[in-house]
């Protein structure tokens, strides 16, 4: 996300003067959330020191490869800044000019491994319903999520450090950004069921909101599994749960996805 405004934001300066961009200006060019740009660059007084001071993203990825190494080796909440600025070969400054605090530095991962894990799923879909209309439907289904789901899954280091951070959604900073997260995720997979019912793999009487977090309940709940039973076959965990979903749970046997 942090990518996305930066590269928007320096867009738009060819265009403007820095001091007549706004914080509402941005979240629509990127059609998101204000309170999204808040959380993710602050008020509109950070922006010329932004446009100012950005490195290239060569800096940037070191640093977040060099927190990611730190925190997986000794937990969020212990890792300092200075820690992470030691690992990356910088000064604490450095890390600065990037990132306000540690919340910053995992929510930029976070974002990272958002887009890794969901950019395939366009074509996944698109395949899936190649399949479904040679008469293979639930099968197609059964391995869409089964693919997905091992792919987010094959790092536990960084599911153990995603369920660390969330224990901590007492924080108010944390709190505000994960809701901001789980509306993204949310209108996000709705996006991707509104495909699957375009393309004949969920019934049109489905309300695409209330799938997506549905999927992302289930989502949350296998990867914390995923977690705590290192060697669970996630595989073979969505062969027995996909045809659950797509036969529904009516005693009749007549729902369907």
């Amino acid at each position: 996300m942090r990518d996305k405004l930066i590269a928007i934001l320096k867009q738009q300066s060819q265009h403007m003067a820095v001091q007549e961009m706004t914080v509402e200006l941005l979240a629509q060019l990127a059609n998101v959330s204000v309170e999204n740009v808040l959380q993710t660059l602050g008020s509109a007084e950070n922006y010329p020191a932004l446009l100012a001071y950005e490195q290239p993203n060569i800096t940037r990825d070191r640093i977040l490869s060099a927190a990611m190494a730190v925190f997986a080796q000794k937990g969020w909440q212990k890792t300092s800044l200075d820690e992470v600025a030691a690992a990356a070969g910088m000064t604490k400054g450095a890390i600065y000019w990037h990132f306000r605090n540690k919340n910053d530095l995992f929510f930029a991962l976070l974002d990272a491994r958002l887009q890794r894990d969901t950019s395939p799923l366009t074509a996944e879909i698109q395949y899936a319903i190649q399949q479904a209309q040679q008469g293979q439907a639930q099968a197609a289904v059964m391995h869409l999520f089964a693919q997905s789901w091992s792919r987010c899954a094959v790092d536990r280091e960084w599911l153990r450090l995603y369920l660390e951070v969330m224990s901590q959604a007492q924080e108010p900073e944390i709190s505000q950004r994960l809701q901001g997260l789980y509306h993204y995720i949310w209108q996000l997979s709705a996006e991707f069921v509104e495909g699957m019912q375009a393309g004949g793999l969920v019934r049109q009487q489905v309300n695409p909101q209330d799938m997506a977090v549905l999927w992302c309940v289930i989502f949350d709940g296998v990867m914390a599994a995923a977690t705590a039973n290192p060697h669970l076959d996630i595989k073979q965990l969505a062969q027995q749960i996909i045809p659950i979903l797509w036969q529904g749970i009516a005693p009749s046997a007549q729902g369907q996805l």
